[in-house]
């Protein structure tokens, strides 16, 4: 019996533990034994694991996160959504885990939280969004904590998260307050001085992210002197390096990257500080020996091979201090070629480099690096537009140049006895065919090297230019040709007898190279004299006729090539004096112009044109001498009149307004169903704005739909006819073939034709799909049934889903398109901006895409709710796709 009792004591012991223990679970009741309870297990148990579980999370998230170290670098990166795509599963298993905390171990009562993590696990919510990327769900978990934990502590810390959240999204109206509240409540004592620190290098944040770098400057400077940890203190360090560097205070930025040097900072920062320091070199300083031997060790250092472009880049940057642009290029071009895996390098670089030929001025080679810039430039990049407008203007200028270029070859060998332009065009050949073998041994090198940056600018080829086209269009080859031609026959003049000696000026070519993409289609290759005989057409790169089919021969052929250079010449003209305010290069053309053409359907406008370029360069004599020509030979044109009449063109355009405020007025009676009104106002624009060509095909396309709609279909029909016939150019005509076609296909129960709603045939189709970014929007991927397995595909994609988007309960369907194609949908998404997340980081899943790439085709992109049906129906997706790339540009 005593042993019994001595065993029987634990046992009680333990039963009277397991059902203490059991009461505690319960919330229901606000014990001493229950907040225990659940105040340890959840910090220990869940709230712990979540956060854990982040900082995992974060710190792989972060050794992934790359600096753009040519710009200032903020102070916080939370990379691009392609990275929080990576981290969001973390992040969701954190929200899982906070969640639980929230819901298994919460203690309220009356108003009042009994269990101390909970507001951390709110918290914890709410950072696991701001990873993610979803400020919108970080902000109102940030707020309903500052709101409903208004006593603790950790509202402060709510506080600086939702400024940052504002910060990132860019809504900096929001984010301001809140530090200024912050910044006061610390000195005024209601918030502990632990924040100052954080709330300095969220300010500095702010300010950086707006690129009002000097008024980040305090903040940073105030941040060093509260010493934050290590990583962060090196990082404010290299900061103030390169605002005081963007500055031009080239003294203490040295001072800042040196102290980061001495930090020992990641590979990556000590690098670009390194460079950085480099590019601080004073001309009035002593170190410049010592900088270039510095770089000059660098480029020979193996660990920095990938990163040559930038120490290319930063000895050109010295160069031009020194005002040794020679160099400076040199460098700048070695920097470019160097450059693999850094496009913002590149994009710099070529950017510098043209600059440089710009200011020369060069337009050839500018036009070359701006072209190349404008590849690798992000758009956000400062006068990203500005760009891209003097790219489009160079290019279009080199190829005006280059078509004058081409057309004055080909009249060239036109000249030519037989003889003569076949041997060159033997030699044009053998060029061809040792590229062809060169092409081989060097295939898999040019596969490294397909873009712009891996050649020499004098070799490369102009935008639009690509082998298999013809000889005269490929530049490189036109270079080789004529230097072999050159090697033989000596520089020649542009006559008859050009091969004797004694004639040693060429104007057939220069070294310099031309493109003149698209001149080969639809030219007329009919020969008309005897000197080139039964030629064929060929596009056989090796074959004679494929270069001589189109050598301008007869006096047709001739006439149009002239006529092509006319036309370059005046456009030429015009770029220079509009475009690029360069007078002396526009007068230089359209001179020529008069010299090459004297009668020329321009002649009128190019000498007005040359009166004002002399009027601009103050030279009188000239300006006079071009406005005397035009007032005596040309007393009648519009040009005259301006030269008697300077208000004539102010009164010209305000009778092209009346045109316009009474075409308004037609449109509306028009929309109104006032038909009469329309035919009236069309005859009154007809009689009074005979000379208005752009708006009387759109008078008369009113009047013929107005006439439809009182008169028999035939009116309607012989209208669109009627405007097809005079306005062979408009852009109406291609509304009133529309018409006429639409009319070719309603018929009514007796055969006859019928018309519908105006809007059918006021625009050239309707347009099938809207644009609504807040509708739910579907995840789309399309692929060939036969040659993919579906089955395996969806399981794929519900993997990913379940690894990156746990949370959002994703459904993946699919469903046949057509006898080939299969099509899969992941929705729901309840907006354009988070489809087009999603879309963003599956493309990026070698898991799903690497086996579809090699496979067969597939289409992939997002749809509202809305559109779904119309492409279902339509099952055009290539009319989708092109709406998909204008409205949902990719923006990692």
């Amino acid at each position: 019996m005593r042993s019994t009792k001595i065993y029987s004591f634990p046992r009680l012991f333990l039963v009277f533990l397991m059902l203490l223990l059991i009461g505690a679970c319960s919330t229901k009741k606000n014990t001493f034994t229950r907040r225990a309870y659940h105040n340890l297990t959840s910090h220990y148990n869940v709230y712990w694991n979540g956060m854990d579980n982040l900082r995992q999370g974060i710190k792989e998230f972060e050794s992934g996160v790359n600096d753009n170290y040519s710009l200032v670098i903020p102070v916080y990166n939370f990379g691009d959504k392609l990275s929080a795509g990576k981290i969001s599963q973390y992040a969701d298993i954190s929200i899982k885990k906070a969640s639980k905390t929230i819901n298994k171990h919460s203690m309220l009562f009356n108003r009042k939280e009994y269990v101390n993590w909970i507001d951390d696990a709110y918290f914890l919510i709410g950072k696991s969004y701001f990873y993610k990327q979803d400020y919108a769900m970080a902000r109102r978990t940030f707020e309903f904590v500052i709101k409903t934990y208004n006593k603790n502590e950790i509202k402060y810390d709510a506080m600086l998260w939702l400024a940052l959240a504002n910060i990132q999204i860019g809504d900096f109206n929001k984010a301001e307050p809140l530090l200024d509240m912050m910044q006061s409540k610390i000195k005024q004592g209601e918030a502990p001085e632990k924040y100052e620190t954080d709330l300095n290098l969220i300010y500095a944040q702010f300010y950086i992210l707006q690129k009002n770098y000097a008024s980040a400057v305090p903040y940073l400077e105030h941040s060093l002197e509260l010493k934050p940890a290590k990583k962060i203190r090196t990082r404010c360090m290299f900061i103030l390096g390169q605002i005081y560097q963007k500055d031009g205070d080239l003294e203490n930025a040295s001072l800042m990257y040196k102290a980061v040097i001495k930090r020992g900072p990641s590979f990556e920062m000590e690098f670009n500080a390194k460079i950085n320091l480099a590019q601080c070199y004073d001309i009035k300083s002593e170190n410049r020996e010592f900088i270039i031997k510095k770089l000059t060790r660098m480029l020979k250092d193996d660990k920095n091979k990938e990163l040559l472009d930038q120490i290319y880049f930063s000895l050109a940057q010295i160069s031009l201090k020194d005002a040794d642009t020679l160099s400076a290029v040199g460098y700048l071009k070695k920097s470019v070629s160097t450059s693999k895996n850094n496009n913002y390098q590149k994009a710099i670089s070529a950017l510098q480099l043209a600059d440089i030929f710009f200011k020369i001025p060069d337009y050839t080679k500018a036009q070359a690096y701006y072209d190349s810039t404008m590849q690798f430039l992000p758009k956000d990049f400062p006068n990203y537009k500005e760009l891209k407008k003097k790219t489009d203007i160079l290019t279009d200028l080199v190829l005006n140049l280059q078509e004058i270029k081409a057309e004055d070859s080909l009249q060239a060998l036109a000249s030519m006895s037989e003889e003569k332009r076949l041997q060159i065009i033997d030699g044009i050949i053998q060029v061809v065919v040792a590229e062809e073998v060169k092409k081989r041994q060097e295939e898999e090198e040019k596969k490294n090297n397909q873009n712009l940056f891996g050649l020499n600018v004098e070799q490369q080829e102009m935008p639009g230019s690509r082998e298999g086209r013809w000889y005269f269009y490929n530049p490189s080859t036109m270079a080789n040709g004529f230097s072999n031609f050159v090697r033989k026959w000596g520089r020649r003049k542009l006559e008859d007898n050009w091969f004797l000696s004694d004639k040693n000026i060429s104007t057939m070519a220069s070294s310099e190279t031309f493109d003149t993409t698209g001149l080969t289609s639809g030219a007329d290759t009919s020969m008309k004299t005897s000197k080139a005989p039964g030629i064929k057409k060929s596009l056989n790169r090796k074959e004679r006729d494929y270069y001589l089919q189109n050598i301008p021969f007869s006096k047709d052929q001739l006439a149009a090539s002239n006529n092509k250079i006319l036309n370059t010449y005046y456009n030429s003209g015009f770029i220079y004096a509009e475009n690029l305010y360069d007078y002396g290069r526009a007068i230089e053309t359209f001179e020529t112009l008069l010299e090459r053409y004297p009668e020329n359907k321009f002649k009128v406008p190019t000498n007005f044109e040359l009166y004002q370029l002399y009027l601009k360069l103050d030279n009188k004599p000239k300006s006079d001498a071009y406005k005397n020509l035009i007032l005596t030979k040309y007393p009648e044109t519009d040009y005259a009149k301006l030269l008697i009449n300077p208000d004539y063109y102010k009164e010209l355009s305000s009778k092209q307004s009346e045109a316009s405020k009474l075409y308004e007025e037609t449109y509306r009676a028009y929309s109104n169903q006032q038909y009469y009104m329309v035919i009236n106002n069309a005859d009154i624009a007809r009689n009074n704005f005979k000379t208005d060509s752009l708006l009387m095909p759109k008078f008369d396309y009113l009047r013929g739909l107005a006439l439809g709609k009182i008169e028999v279909v035939d009116s309607l029909a012989a209208a669109m006819y009627q405007i097809i016939k005079d306005y062979p150019k408009s852009e109406v005509r291609a509304l009133a073939q529309n018409v006429i076609n639409f009319l070719g296909t309603q018929r009514n129960s007796q055969g006859q034709p019928i018309v519908t709603d105006s809007t059918t045939l006021l625009s050239p189709g309707m347009k099938l799909y809207r644009y609504d970014p807040n509708s739910v929007h579907f995840y789309v991927i399309i692929v060939n049934g036969d040659r993919v397995d579906v089955n395996a595909l969806k399981i794929k994609i519900t993997d990913f889903n379940a690894k990156f988007y746990d949370l959002d309960n994703l459904q993946v369907n699919s469903i046949i398109f057509n006898n080939e194609l299969q099509i899969l949908t992941v929705n729901n998404f309840e907006s354009a901006e988070k489809a087009m997340n999603y879309f963003i980081n599956i493309r990026d899943s070698k898991y799903i895409f690497t086996k579809l790439e090699t496979t067969g085709n597939y289409f992939d992109f997002v749809i509202s709710v809305e559109n779904y049906p119309v492409l279902y129906r339509n099952k055009d997706i290539s009319q989708y796709i092109r709406f998909f790339e204008k409205n949902y540009p990719v923006n990692k």
